[in-house]
């Protein structure tokens, strides 16, 4: 028997979800005035604006500015974090020795305050992608790290000495030992790991960047353009979406495709 994780029922439930967001909006925006809240349809009018080509890319062009930058931002940042996180994890999870001598560091990234961190990045780095990308590794590889170490330490004694007493490699030990049993909690982690960088991102460019989506609400913000700042934060839930449906969920997927085959 095949496992079912999402059926029908649930995306007719996701969809009705989404439309009462959207009349939340509308009425929020109402009540408010355009000048604090930008109702859907001014938003969409914006988006389209953003998304614009042509003679309006060259007087705008914001998108094709500041979401591409933010976007490679991202993508460097979240895939240096979760690979320093995971690398240090696996290591941690096979010697305690290296365990207890990260885990001071690890408790300091999480608990200092990301925008001391950005504050001290900026003396740091000055303006720029550097800073950026500094803050969302500093700050991602962590959770990838304590996942990591979680998973590792959860896999069964008795198939860890059954390798040895094989002599698997390293290498075949990871592969088909560790990496089963960190399906799960790596999956978990890659998705906070997106969510978290995007935030983390688009923060450190609020604060202080120079070009990418966080200077854009910030310019939008400060010329209260309230159509062109949600028009932003609704294209950063897109960048979002995009991100789970087209790799993190198949990936989540590749993953797991051992225990659907035990299921099956």
């Amino acid at each position: 028997m095949k496992l079912q994780i999402q059926g029908p029922t649930s995306r007719y439930w996701a969809a009705l979800g989404v439309l009462l967001l959207l009349l939340a909006w509308q009425i929020a925006a109402q009540r408010l005035g355009s000048l604090l809240m930008a109702t859907p349809w001014q938003t969409l009018q914006a988006l389209v604006q953003l998304l614009g080509s042509g003679e309006e890319f060259h007087q705008h062009g914001e998108f094709h500015q500041h979401g591409l930058v933010t976007l490679g931002r991202i993508g460097l940042g979240v895939s240096l974090g979760c690979t320093l996180g995971f690398c240090l994890g696996v290591l941690a999870g096979l010697d305690a020795r290296l365990r207890g001598l990260l885990e001071p560091l690890r408790w300091l990234l999480m608990a200092i305050p990301p925008v001391v961190v950005v504050v001290l990045a900026m003396l740091w780095f000055g303006l720029g992608s550097a800073m950026v990308v500094f803050i969302s590794v500093l700050m991602l590889a962590p959770g990838m790290y304590v996942n990591t170490v979680k998973g590792m330490l959860l896999v069964d004694r008795g198939l860890v000495e059954m390798a040895h007493v094989y002599r698997l490699g390293s290498w075949q030990r990871l592969r088909y030992l560790y990496v089963p049993a960190l399906a799960a909690p790596l999956t978990a982690a890659l998705l906070i790991a997106a969510c978290g960088g995007v935030r983390l991102v688009v923060m450190a460019e609020v604060l202080g960047a120079d070009s990418g989506v966080g200077f854009a609400l910030a310019n939008a913000r400060s010329t209260f353009d309230s159509a062109g700042l949600y028009a932003w934060t609704l294209l950063l839930l897109l960048l979002v979406a995009g991100l789970e449906f087209s790799l993190l969920q198949p990936l989540q997927r590749y993953l797991s495709r051992w225990q659907v085959a035990a299921h099956a």
